[in-house]
């Protein structure tokens, strides 16, 4: 059994030689395969080549790139040296690059391409330490830099020559070393260097994989998500460490990438799965594309796909459950769900074909109601989904076994639609500090309104805000005190969490306490045993009268009008919730077109006292005492604004709100709406 990630790679070159790890695009957009093997060797033949130009055990080396061979290279090469790599992507701002390779004391770094090198040399008089660039892209043109390929081909010589320098510091690497030090993208303050040791990793990947979500070396990954976050890392680990092939690709070709490659798993942010769902309902409502019978078609299947889906998740225990129902209840549940698998089942004849029939047929004389009715006597939910759903799928490369969801929280429609027709959303739990992985669903708890099991060797305390402990609970599920189905701040503590924060002995104190990891967000151990997140401690929303509000899921039910695109709540320290909101302009612009108004100025549109009505309805809508807000949770104030919040500005890589940087941007709108 390999002790850290180094010994993982050369076993993993050992026991799959042949097979390939990771697949990039050629320039005619043909995956390309490296096998294992050849990642080993040239991994440590850079290496060999790195401690040849004095790279010590231990020491820091940069990473400015994104999702390539290159990366894996690099990592390895790193890694197989004894050093640890600090990575980035090329969306780093100026400030970033200045703080970050400075205090991370970093004298090597790999460059991706020539254009990062500009935005590196911008900032170049601000980085003494930095000594040595090496570049990346074997195309590059840059002078007076290293090639990586030229360092690639001196450590195979060195090692033809009998150099064995690479496995002397494999040899020296111990648990608590470190393999990575990952940056946080500071929603608030300055970034911190989370430090995370090869015991860290190596707990992820030997606890998550086999025990909890399987995986094979036939499986094929699909990486979108920045190469250089935990989320996506541990992803790419676990690949390797089940021998499994992991295919490079982007957001602008990850349609065609689905249907080439037809992945079996990937990682992805919720907001992948938003995107994707809102294109889906924009086809289907809109008369162009899907003709009326069409529509009805996929109603009717999702409608027989989610009750039945429904139904199985609770007789498999899998639904959740937040206050402990009684038996009788369970019973009552228990019984109209075996009667709904009974009516929407894979039967020749559904019975609930009928009562589709006479609602809507004979309810609705219209062709429109007719013909939906009409093949609800002939088709059930087996016979739907292969028609209609399996469609959907498909466009995901139809191979899809799941979807491991992470990085923020997935809105609950978008979860229950993905998981209704087919594509299992593993939504899971954690943060940088955490390597990442503190819970996430697996196939046999698959309960939405969760974000699953605790990893084996992991333990939860919620505390409330005084720091008394309302639930202390182990992976085995066994309560160590307290009691379950209380809300508070969720402590973690386990192999995976993190060495400190680099240098920074004051926030690693403030976050790690007794080896107790403060994750800054809330929620709840439900009565299914599982991880249940209500909210974000951090972005709590203070209330003049002293009111707490959590700001998420205001934010996630505002966002589910077709007319808005991005919202943040606001009304630190006032009277009431306000909003920041940025319009969903296409969805505007056709209503501007069907109310006579005229859409070509935005900044003028975003004005129209019209529009601010049509707003304000939509928010009195979603966000009232009917859809469970109470009084204090309403938004009343709020101003529109045409620029989307974008990563590198006001959002993290992974599309959280810097929250902090938004309110200083808007500051000065925020209160005029206040003043108003």
């Amino acid at each position: 059994m390999p002790s850290n990630l180094a010994e993982l790679f050369k076993v993993t070159a050992e026991k799959f030689a042949n097979s390939p790890a990771f697949c990039t695009k050629n320039e005619k957009k043909e995956f390309q395969a490296t096998t294992y093997k050849e990642l080993y060797d040239t991994g440590i033949a850079l290496a060999e080549a790195l401690i040849d130009l004095g790279i010590d055990a231990r020491e820091r080396v940069a990473i400015l790139a994104d999702n390539r061979i290159e990366w894996i290279i690099a990592d390895y090469g790193v890694i197989l040296a004894g050093a640890a790599d600090v990575p980035r992507g090329t969306d780093v701002t100026d400030s970033e690059i200045v703080y970050i390779l400075n205090h991370s004391e970093s004298k090597v770094v790999f460059i991706e391409n020539d254009k990062m090198l500009e935005k590196f040399n911008k900032n170049k008089s601000q980085l003494g330490q930095v000594k040595t660039i090496i570049m990346m892209d074997p195309k590059s043109q840059a002078k007076d830099t290293l090639k990586m390929y030229d360092l690639i081909e001196q450590g195979n010589k060195l090692r033809s020559s009998g150099s064995r320098k690479a496995e002397e510091r494999i040899a020296g690497i111990k648990p608590d070393d470190l393999f990575t030090m990952i940056y946080t993208s500071g929603t608030t303050g300055s970034p911190k260097g989370v430090m995370l040791m090869h015991s860290n990793m190596m707990h992820q990947c030997t606890q998550i994989l086999g025990k909890m979500i399987e995986i094979r070396s036939t499986e094929r990954m699909l990486s979108i998500l920045p190469v250089w976050h935990v989320f996506e890392r541990v992803f790419e680990y676990l690949a390797i460490s089940a021998g499994a092939s992991t295919y490079y690709t982007n957001v602008r070709d990850l349609r065609d990438d689905m249907k080439k490659v037809k992945p079996t798993f990937m990682a992805s942010a919720p907001r992948l799965w938003e995107n994707i769902y809102s294109g889906i309902y924009t086809r289907i409502n809109d008369p162009k594309q899907t003709p009326a019978l069409r529509r009805g078609l996929f109603n009717l299947a999702y409608w027989f796909s989610k009750n039945y889906q429904a139904a199985k998740r609770f007789i498999k225990g899998n639904e959740v459950d937040y206050t402990g129902r009684n038996i009788f209840v369970s019973l009552f549940k228990g019984f109209a769900s075996l009667l709904m698998l009974f009516l929407t089942g894979p039967f020749l004849v559904s019975i609930a074909g009928f009562a589709i029939f006479f609602t809507e047929a004979l309810g609705n004389l219209s062709w429109l109601g007719f013909v939906p009715g009409v093949l609800g006597l002939f088709l059930n939910n087996f016979t739907l989904d292969k028609l209609v759903l399996s469609k959907i799928r498909e466009a995901t490369g139809g191979q899809l076994i799941a979807s491991v969801s992470g990085g923020g929280a997935l809105q609950k429609h978008v979860d229950a639609f993905f998981n209704d027709i087919g594509i299992n959303v593993l939504e899971g739990y954690g943060m940088t500090e955490t390597s990442p992985v503190v819970c996430v669903r697996t196939f046999k708890k698959l309960i939405q309104g969760s974000v699953g099991v605790l990893t084996p060797e992991t333990e939860i305390q919620i505390r409330d805000d005084h720091g008394n402990i309302l639930t202390h609970i182990d992976s085995n599920q066994k309560i160590l005190a307290g009691s379950i189905g209380k809300k508070g701040v969720i402590h973690v503590r386990g192999p995976q969490v993190m060495k400190g924060y680099f240098m920074n002995p004051e926030a690693t104190n403030k976050a790690l306490k007794d080896n107790w990891m403060d994750t800054g967000d809330i929620g709840m151990i439900n009565y299914k045993y599982t991880l249940t997140l209500t909210g974000r401690a951090k972005d709590t929303v203070v209330l003049l009268g002293g009111e707490n509000v959590e700001p998420v899921p205001i934010e996630n039910k505002l966002t589910e009008s077709p007319f808005i695109n991005q919202c943040m709540v606001i009304g630190q320290d006032q009277k009431n919730l306000g909003a920041i909101i940025i319009p969903d302009f296409e969805h505007l612009t056709a209503w501007c077109k069907e109310n006579g108004i005229d859409s070509s100025d935005k900044e003028a549109l975003i004005a129209n006292s019209k529009v601010l009505d049509l707003y304000k309805k939509e928010i009195k809508t979603l966000n009232s005492t009917k859809t469970g807000f109470k009084s204090f949770e309403q938004v009343t104030p709020f101003f529109l604004i045409t620029k989307q919040f974008e990563v590198g500005d006001e959002l993290t890589n992974l599309h959280k709100m810097k929250r902090h940087v938004i309110t200083e941007k808007y500051i000065k709108k925020i209160k005029e709406v206040y003043n108003d």
